[in-house]
């Protein structure tokens, strides 16, 4: 059907707001002016709200048209018009329709032969089929005419089935049930980018296949449960130097795979999997109702089979009808130098296994770092602190000290002052985006003046003393003889 309308008797007060998916707001005559089309048919949309926007947007040709405005695939409109107070304190008809244009490319569209899949095709069937034909049809591969809207409806197809929830939305209502026309939104009003959606499947980025929150008007909450449960979170500690250096850990944990028995199914055998008789086998059901402004749908998850569409009469009895089963995993992880405490590593596709979806969850390594008495980190540097006699400042000195690699010799220098950092160069951390390059270990000296000290020492000090007063007077008089010598031989 071409075209969708729903036709409104009543008072509108200025309470009501907003309406979503009109794509153009009629007089009461029903003759569509864009399209030039008649919209006596059965009402198919759902009133939300409703605006008094005065004198917004008018057709000059036509006064009494009112219009409402719409992106390509979804979003939230209002409505315009050279309306006044009193249109909406009076009892007003309008009628609200959706533009043929619009709706006969919605039915003409298929996602499942854009893509060269079947209906009943997995996710990773889909995944290849968009990424070889993705590639073909680039724009900047392909020169021909056309390629780029082949390229465009290919991502816009690709968008909708590997996402669960927009997926099953457009097998139960076809692909107006994603657009929203039964009062559900998408997440993005805007529509979809398909080379937004091209850059992140070829460019590594796991972004385009994070799960996504549950589409509005519809509770998907149980899905979404289950896609999340795919990922295993692991902690794993590490010593200090093993941060540093990096090396090899030997891990193990637990997760979910395909039981063996039922192959997955959940049932004891294919002959106890039946259709679930309240929605035939959809996965949901769609109840309709009439209220003062017409029909209104609501697409809803069927609580008899929850979605799946089928029914087990009986459970197979090695997983208890989950199609899963807990088992370990044992596996070795390299980790690289230089990663620093609450990292955490993300290993695809080494999650639990769903079979039902075809989907695998992903491995999350969360890293705990011990600490090392004495060094802390910085950045790729490390520091440590570190106390020397006062005479060993003055003279200057070698010392022991500790660091990753064990003891090292660190030379104080002569004069060194209370505070001053001392460097041992490339004994610090590793970058851990450029393992060539080495932090260095900083030592912050402390000078230890003494409270007391022996006779002898303060007999010692006292010459120091004189003697340095000594030379001081030595300095003063050689520079007054100097001056005194250069005034004669200027006079002379």
């Amino acid at each position: 059907m071409p075209f969708s309308s729903l036709t409104i008797f009543g008072n509108f007060p200025a309470s009501m707001k907003s309406y979503t998916q009109p794509r153009a707001i009629m007089p009461p005559n029903g003759i569509c002016s864009p399209c030039n089309a008649n919209l006596n048919l059965t009402p198919k949309f759902r009133l939300l709200s409703l605006s008094a926007i005065p004198n917004m947007l008018h057709f000059p040709n036509q006064p009494n048209l009112y219009f409402g405005s719409s992106s390509n695939y979804s979003g939230f409109s209002r409505l315009f018009g050279p309306l006044r107070r009193r249109d909406f304190q009076t009892r007003s008809r309008l009628t609200f329709v959706n533009c043929g244009a619009g709706a006969t490319r919605a039915a003409a569209t298929d996602h499942y032969s854009t893509l060269n899949v079947s209906r009943n095709a997995t996710l990773q069937d889909i995944k290849n089929s968009y990424k070889k034909l993705a590639r073909k049809y680039h724009p900047d591969v392909n020169k021909e005419p056309g390629s780029e809207d082949r390229f465009k409806e290919i991502s816009a197809a690709y968008e909708v089935l590997s996402d669960d929830e927009k997926r099953y939305l457009y097998d139960q209502l076809s692909e107006a049930g994603v657009q929203g026309d039964y009062g559900v939104m998408s997440r993005d009003s805007q529509g979809v980018d398909p080379f937004e959606i091209f850059d992140a499947f070829f460019g590594g980025s796991d972004g385009l296949f994070r799960e996504r929150d549950g589409i509005g008007g519809i509770n998907l909450n149980q899905r979404s449960e289950k896609i999340q449960s795919l990922d295993i979170h692991y902690a794993l500690h590490l010593s200090f130097e093993e941060s540093v250096f990096g090396g090899e850990q030997a891990i193990q944990f637990s997760f979910f795979e395909t039981c063996g028995k039922c192959d997955g199914t959940g049932a004891k055998s294919n002959s106890c999997i039946k259709l679930c008789a309240n929605c035939h086998g959809r996965g949901g059901v769609v109840k309709t109702q009439k209220t003062p402004f017409g029909m209104m749908s609501q697409v809803s998850i069927c609580s008899e089979c929850g979605g799946d569409g089928k029914k087990i009469t009986e459970l197979c009895r090695s997983c208890g009808g989950s199609g899963q089963l807990q088992s370990i995993k044992k596996m070795n992880l390299v980790i690289p130098p230089g990663v620093s405490d609450g990292a955490t590593m993300k290993i695809q596709r080494e999650g639990s296994y769903d079979k039902k979806r075809g989907m695998t969850g992903d491995l999350y390594i969360m890293l705990h770092i011990g600490e090392k008495h004495g060094i802390w980190r910085d950045g790729i540097h490390l520091y440590s602190n570190i106390s020397i006699d006062y005479t060993e400042a003055i003279l200057g000195t070698v010392v022991k000290v500790e660091t990753v690699e064990g003891l090292k010799d660190l030379q104080i220098p002569a004069g060194v002052q209370p505070g001053d950092r001392v460097r041992l160069p490339f004994m610090g951390i590793p970058d851990i985006n450029k393992p060539s390059v080495r932090g260095d270990h900083l030592f912050i000296v402390n000078v230890q003046i003494p409270k007391r000290i022996s006779d002898s020492e303060r007999t010692k000090i006292k010459e120091l003393a004189l003697l340095k007063a000594s030379t001081k007077n030595d300095e003063v008089y050689t520079h007054v003889k100097d001056s005194l010598e250069k005034d004669l031989l200027r006079l002379a």
